[in-house]
């Protein structure tokens, strides 16, 4: 890496040290994470980091590492986890946030939150604007806030459209490298039997013209397939990978209709079509997010995936066995605008028959440590393996009996008791 002048700096070559004097006296740094994670970061992090905390979005697919450091004590401030970040917050040297991203937002954008951001973006074009690239979820909303803003600028980084650039005087000072933006490649094998079969029915209640939010993962991989022969879909969603570009293969896209997220994480094929292409919004939270937005969407369908369901039809997608694995991230938000979208629907779909050690499907009440990511009042549908559990307008018994009816047949006495001992605890 080398430094790149902006018009008040001479150019100077980038290593540890050169990082470390630009970083001197930070007390709280906001880094750029998922595919705009700024390489070999941990190793650049040197003495001027010491008793600092780094904070970031840091995706749990992608990214890898921990910023964290104990023998410069400096910690880590995540709202998701990979096993480095675990390994570290066991340590003491994570803040773990695990938080909706509407309270992601609220929190990043506070005045005097940070006073450094470091940030990898696309080259500067002739207006002399850099784009976000392909992480636009949460820095827009509050770079001006931040007093000193250091640029990774990456030849590589796709040019997105949507919000406004960054001008390269902000910048306190810039820095280039060449090295490939993470990637990130759905797994192909992902859609068994099973998911298949959950896949269908989840496609079976999107009608063509829909508004479509998914989710990352096997879930959204099967749906994905089971939307191939859909036509005029729209998409407003969180983020988009590799699933986005075999819709747009597929023609099952509405070729008209902008396609609206805040973070793109696949392969260079995603990459290469994003790059200048004014088709795709990339938006911060505050609009990807929000719920005045989401609610005015026609026909808007939030398709996310779960660990649990109870037969309160309260959603679990955090934790199992006593472990927290994830954040609720920004479904929260997506159930509510549903709901509240004209024709909208929350569709949550997971597997009914349980894992391999019990844990997962539909259960009579949230597993420990007890996580609730979506409230009952929040939940439409429940798609499974062995059907749709269409839970609007029913009574309490009503949700019950029609999430046993979807539930693994093995287990399905086991509710009928379960059900029987919880309604018998809450109303005997």
């Amino acid at each position: 890496m080398t430094l790149i002048s902006t018009p008040d700096h001479r150019p100077r070559p980038l290593n540890a040290k050169a990082l470390d004097a630009l970083l001197a006296g930070a007390r709280e740094i906001y880094v750029s994470g998922c595919s705009a994670a700024i390489p070999d970061l941990p190793a650049l992090l040197g003495p001027a980091t010491r008793r600092t905390t780094v904070t970031g979005i840091f995706s749990p697919i992608l990214n890898t590492d921990s910023l964290a450091d104990p023998e410069l004590e400096r910690r880590c401030r995540t709202f998701f986890l990979n096993p480095a970040l675990r390994r570290d917050l066991a340590r003491g040297l994570v803040d773990f946030c695990p938080w909706s991203y509407s309270a992601i937002a609220r929190w990043l954008a506070a005045p005097g939150r940070f006073d450094t951001a470091l940030v990898m973006v696309s080259p500067p074009d002739d207006d002399n604007l850099c784009s976000f690239g392909t992480q636009h979820d949460f820095l827009p909303d509050f770079l001006d806030r931040i007093p000193r803003v250091i640029g990774i600028v990456n030849p590589n980084m796709p040019r997105t459209m949507g919000s406004p650039g960054i001008p390269v005087e902000r910048f306190a000072a810039l820095l280039q490298t060449e090295s490939a933006i993470p990637e990130y490649r759905p797994d192909e094998g992902a859609a068994n039997a099973l998911g298949t079969a959950i896949a269908q029915h989840v496609a079976g209640l999107i009608p063509d013209g829909a508004t479509v939010q998914l989710g990352i993962g096997r879930a959204s991989q099967g749906v994905t397939q089971a939307l191939g022969g859909h036509r005029r879909i729209r998409l407003h969603t969180g983020l988009i990978d590799d699933n986005l570009v075999k819709l747009e293969r597929a023609g099952a896209l509405d070729p008209q209709a902008p396609i609206v997220t805040g973070v793109a994480m696949g392969t260079r094929d995603l990459y290469d079509l994003i790059d200048g292409n004014p088709r795709f919004r990339f938006l911060s939270a505050s609009r990807t997010h929000a719920l005045q937005v989401l609610a005015q969407l026609p026909v808007f369908i939030a398709v996310n995936s779960a660990l649990q369901v109870d037969l309160f039809g309260q959603i679990n997608s955090e934790g199992s066995e006593g472990r927290v694995l994830a954040s609720p991230g920004g479904l929260p938000e997506f159930v509510r605008g549903a709901r509240q979208s004209p024709g909208g629907l929350s569709i949550f779909a997971l597997r009914a028959k349980p894992g391999r050690q019990g844990a997962g499907g539909i259960v009579p009440r949230i597993a420990e440590p007890g996580l609730v990511t979506a409230a009952a009042h929040d939940v439409d549908v429940v798609a499974t393996e062995n059907g749709i559990a269409d839970l609007r307008g029913l009574s309490l018994d009503g949700r019950a009996e029609a999430l046993i009816a979807v539930a693994d047949p093995a287990v399905q006495p086991e509710l009928v008791r379960g059900w029987a001992q919880v309604r018998a605890a809450a109303f005997g």
